[in-house]
């Protein structure tokens, strides 16, 4: 009687502990499936550009999305609102800048992003990476100048044009994930080759010569002020009006914060 329920307490260890190591490997096994589910579901990030912000002007809103299409790959896009700080000031002694009447502009990039494998412990859109990207800016503005307290004329200038810039490279940037949702994303190296396009104009009730005082003013105003300018004004000289265009070498540089989701 003893032997038989002896036998029979090991039969019912032996099936509760077969039981239990089944629950186990199905538990590993269904949370190893949400763990690979949860990874993917998280394949968007939105973000907020802040460089042209803190670059140019607060009134600059630009904003990204990434879509991660792999566990090392992505893709973004941007777009936004681009204008640079209105030209106001003065010039030189006696040449003031009066109004800007025209101030507008956009922009729109996109990359394709690779993060490298064996730098970084997570996955996309975590870590370090390269990427291949194109850009698009353009901007256009009309600005009066106005000559004040001279012996020798008197009177104002207009000046009005536009740049387009056009730029394709490559990037070298890391993203930070923080607590899964945020994202701060750096771009801190992107070598391109540009092209600059651009139409300048000047007209007034006064006459100026290439050596004028008021047109080095302009020239130093345009290239302090206007990215990508000094590629399409020669001799540092505003000569006349025209359309001009360049080649030329351009760079890449970014900080973003976003939310994945």
């Amino acid at each position: 009687m003893k032997k038989t329920l002896a036998i029979i307490l090991i039969l019912l260890i032996s099936l509760n502990y077969s039981a239990f190591s089944q629950k186990n490997k199905e538990d590993k096994i269904e949370k190893n499936k949400n763990d690979s589910i949860d990874i993917p579901q998280k394949r968007n990030v939105l973000k907020w550009n802040l460089t042209p912000m803190l670059l140019w002007s607060y009134q600059n809103l630009n904003i990204s999305y990434e879509r991660v299409t792999s566990d090392r790959g992505s893709f973004s896009v941007n777009a936004g609102y681009f204008v640079l700080p209105s030209l106001l000031g003065s010039v030189a002694d006696s040449f003031d800048i009066q109004k800007s009447s025209k101030n507008f502009g956009f922009s729109i990039s996109g990359d394709k992003r690779y993060y490298f494998k064996k730098r970084n412990t997570g996955m996309a859109p975590d870590g370090i990476y390269w990427g291949i990207f194109g850009s698009v800016h353009y901007y256009e503005f009309e600005t009066g100048f106005k000559i004040v307290n001279s012996s020798v004329a008197s009177g104002d200038l207009i000046l009005n044009g536009n740049i387009g810039i056009i730029s394709a490279g490559v990037e070298l940037g890391y993203q930070f994930v923080l607590k899964n949702n945020l994202t701060i994303d750096l771009i801190f190296m992107g070598p391109a080759l540009s092209t600059y396009s651009g139409k300048l104009g000047i007209s007034g009730d006064i006459d100026v010569d290439e050596d004028s005082e008021y047109l080095k003013g302009i020239y130093d105003v345009l290239v302090a002020r206007f990215p990508g300018i000094d590629k399409l004004l020669d001799e540092k000289s505003v000569k006349d009006n025209g359309s001009v265009f360049s080649f030329g070498p351009g760079m890449r540089y970014m900080i973003q914060v976003g939310y994945r989701f």
